[in-house]
């Protein structure tokens, strides 16, 4: 009987073993699900391990991309209108060139149109990520873009509908002129308003110079003006009140962003060059003197003709005006070829592409049109035809970075590294008394969709 005991008592410790080795050793890992999309985008993401950890609601794409957009879209319609102004300035251009300018002064009007739809329906939809880019620290900066988008087109108005088809009376330029100044002020100076009322003590190690987008619609007056005037009455007062406008604002534009180029300048020589995203930005430079030389040229020549019909000027102050413009235009455009090289030399060991951050990269075209522009009006004054041959590489060179920057652009958008916001910011910002921005038919299909993915998947490997 002791034996049976022992015995019986032997196994019940080898089964007590057997269980406690059982708890101790480790789990069979788990493999996770095959999965046809590779995107990190997590409403395809239907299958998961945590569904407690996926949102209830879903928005659709459309309102994604809404949220999404920003004020950063802006240069993309500055690199457009760039291509088409400096085409229009081409010195004897073939008579087919008229074609693929106005392809693009039309796309840039499209452009327009697409962004104040979307950035409108933002602010209607979601005012809290609307006010929230407009007081960013980084994208707030791009806001003024719009009035030079505005001023693109204006400039291909009176390029196209007077000069070229004459569709558009002179008259019109006058309104256009107005309505571009008001809205250059009701935009830049409250803009400028936050940004000194804010403290910038760190600023000077992290300065970037589109922050002088700030300035730059007060800046382009000129440029908006000289169009204007080139097919306004020289000898009405809208003419000389464009005139006179002009070189206030332009000189007031122009003080500012020297003084930022001043604060550029330390930069530089605090930090060295700049590195990444904001090596683009260092195109931006050679904005402000290029410009203000295209003005100052272009001006002098509306000058010379408005001032002798005015009885108030001396007959010689028109020619003072236009001399005095050819002297400091040309010493601008060594300042505005100073900064391109800065920028253009350690822009290739500088830059880090990274496709969510392509579109910084349109501050390599629009920026540069006030310098390549001024080699053609100076070329034409010294009847140089170096400047012209110049002038034609730029225009090539700039059209060639649009097709490259176009399509990276659109490939960033299909593939959502742009312009599209997570699912959790925009459910974050949407109102509760909102219904059509979540689809529960549409998440029912989908996850159908992927529960048959999954099963067809194994078989595939």
């Amino acid at each position: 009987m002791s034996t049976i005991k022992d015995i019986h008592g032997h196994k019940q410790e080898q089964n007590i073993e057997q269980n406690i080795g059982h708890e101790q050793s480790p789990s069979p890992s788990i493999s996770t699900p095959f999965s046809l999309n590779h995107s990190p985008d997590l409403d395809d993401q239907t299958l998961s391990e945590e569904p407690k950890t996926l949102p209830s609601r879903k928005p659709r794409r459309f309102f994604r991309r809404i949220h999404g957009w920003s004020w950063q879209a802006w240069p993309i319609a500055m690199g457009t209108g760039a291509v088409f102004v400096l085409m229009s300035n081409l010195y004897n251009p073939p008579e087919w060139v008229v074609y693929p300018e106005l392809f693009f002064f039309f796309f840039v009007c499209a452009l327009f149109l697409l962004n104040v739809t979307l950035l409108v329906s933002q602010a209607i939809l979601f005012p809290s990520q609307s006010l929230r880019l407009v007081r960013d620290p980084v994208k707030g900066v791009f806001v003024p873009l719009i009035v030079l988008s505005f001023a693109t087109i204006v400039i291909g108005i009176s390029q196209y509908g007077v000069k070229d088809f004459g569709v558009v009376t002179p008259e019109a330029l006058v309104v256009l002129f107005w309505i571009y100044l008001a809205m250059a002020n009701l935009v830049c100076i409250p803009m400028l308003l936050v940004w000194f009322n804010c403290e910038h003590s760190g600023t000077i190690t992290s300065f970037t110079p589109a922050y002088m987008f700030l300035v730059f619609p007060l800046m382009l007056t000129g440029v908006v003006g000289f169009n204007c005037l080139s097919d306004i009455d020289k000898g009405s007062n809208d003419a000389l009140i464009i005139l006179l406008v002009s070189y206030v604002f332009q000189g007031l534009g122009t003080l500012i962003t020297f003084m930022y180029l001043a604060i550029f300048c330390l930069r530089i020589i605090t930090t060295g060059f700049m590195e990444g995203h904001q090596a683009n930005g260092a195109f931006v430079a050679a904005g402000p003197p290029g410009f203000t030389a295209l003005a100052l040229l272009k001006l002098g020549e509306e000058a010379r003709e408005i001032f002798p019909q005015v009885t108030t000027f001396t007959p010689l102050a028109g020619e003072i005006f236009y001399n005095v413009g050819i002297l400091a235009a040309t010493m601008l455009l060594g300042c505005a070829w100073f900064f391109f090289l800065m920028a253009a030399i350690p822009w290739p060991f500088k830059v880090h592409y990274h496709s969510t951050e392509v579109l910084g990269m349109w501050a390599l075209t629009f920026p540069l049109v006030g310098m390549i522009s001024t080699f053609k009006v100076l070329g034409d004054i010294f009847e140089c035809r170096f400047l012209h041959v110049v002038h034609a590489i730029f225009t090539v060179a700039i059209l060639l970075v649009w097709c490259a920057l176009m399509a990276a652009t659109i490939t960033a958008f299909c593939r959502g590294k742009i312009f599209k916001s997570p699912t959790e910011d925009v459910l974050s910002d949407t109102k509760t008394t909102f219904a059509p921005i979540t689809t529960k038919k549409r998440e029912h299909k989908k996850s159908r969709h992927a529960a048959k993915r999954f099963d067809v998947a194994p078989h595939i490997v």
